[in-house]
């Protein structure tokens, strides 16, 4: 049984007859009554009425050949939405397009996520909110369309660059770092510092550059979140190293937000995608989206 012996067997019942049935599907009358005739073999069954002293074949089903029939309906009709389903995600009318982002990645993103949504209002998003390792991690594991790293060098990994921020030190507005134009890394060896959750890779490179200037930051809590950590800073509680993209953005009356000088460290992101796996259309049109407007990644 395969679906284009049903395709011959709904056909002759359709049309009443197996060489009109032939003429619909651009066969000969032989070769539609030898594919019926291996179909009763296969079912060992009978699905046509015989004609007149077994002379001839009518075209009236048995009662199993109409239970058949039925069968065979759904059968086409399943396949027939199969093809219908792969049109719809290849021209975008249906899918799902699931995006990884750091907390402060979801809301530089928003314009090309709601522009996204716009063209394609048919296409369901789902959301990761977490730090850069969990997204490369989740990507890997396939359970990621794409999402927004932090330095990655995973040769699995593609990636478009879509920000390049420079950190600053952020402190309370009355700290000993009030008016101070510049400082390095060194120099905050002795300050408590506010970090990120371990999921966070700027995390680790901060950690990485302290080492590589010869002291242990002495760290006071971890937070995924950005804005509580600036809560913290701004009630002394420590300090914190911030992009400068997202300091510019605080209160400048309640902090001292001084550039961080002789450092590598940046934050750098991308939007990455596994290349070994095959690309949905919906994450091809997101792709689209970040390229075309890289100018709007902002706050």
């Amino acid at each position: 049984m395969d679906i284009k012996t049903l395709k011959i067997f709904v056909q002759i019942v359709q049309s009443q007859s197996f060489t009109a049935a032939a003429e619909q599907l651009y066969m000969t009358q032989p070769t539609v009554s030898k594919a019926i005739a291996a179909f009763e073999q296969d079912l060992a069954t009978t699905l046509f009425k015989k004609g007149e002293a077994g002379r001839k074949r009518e075209v009236e089903l048995t009662y199993t050949g109409q239970q058949i029939y039925q069968h065979a309906l759904t059968i086409l009709d399943e396949q027939k939405k199969i093809y219908e389903t792969l049109e719809d995600i290849k021209h975008l009318k249906k899918g799902k397009l699931t995006l990884g982002v750091p907390p402060l990645g979801s809301v530089l993103l928003t314009s090309l996520i709601a522009s996204f949504h716009k063209q394609y209002p048919d296409i369901e998003l789902q959301f990761m909110e977490v730090g850069s390792n969990a997204i490369s991690e989740a990507i890997l594991n396939r359970t990621l369309d794409v999402g927004v790293l932090l330095s990655n060098h995973n040769p699995i990994l593609a990636e478009i660059p879509i920000v390049d921020s420079s950190l600053c030190l952020l402190s309370a507005k009355h700290s000993r770092w009030k008016n101070i134009q510049e400082v390095s890394l060194a120099d905050l060896k002795e300050e408590s510092f506010l970090l990120y959750d371990d999921s966070f890779t700027l995390n680790n490179l901060i950690i990485q550059a302290a080492q590589v200037e010869g002291f242990q930051p002495k760290i006071v809590c971890k937070s995924s979140q950005w804005d509580f950590i600036a809560k913290m800073v701004e009630f002394s509680m420590g300090i914190a190293l911030l992009p400068q993209i997202y300091c510019e953005q605080l209160d400048q009356s309640k902090f001292n937000i001084t550039p961080l000088a002789n450092t590598s460290l940046r934050w750098t992101l991308s939007m990455a995608w596994n290349t070994s796996v095959p690309m949905t259309a919906a994450t091809k049109a997101w792709l689209s989206i970040i390229k075309a407007h890289q100018d709007q990644i902002r706050f």
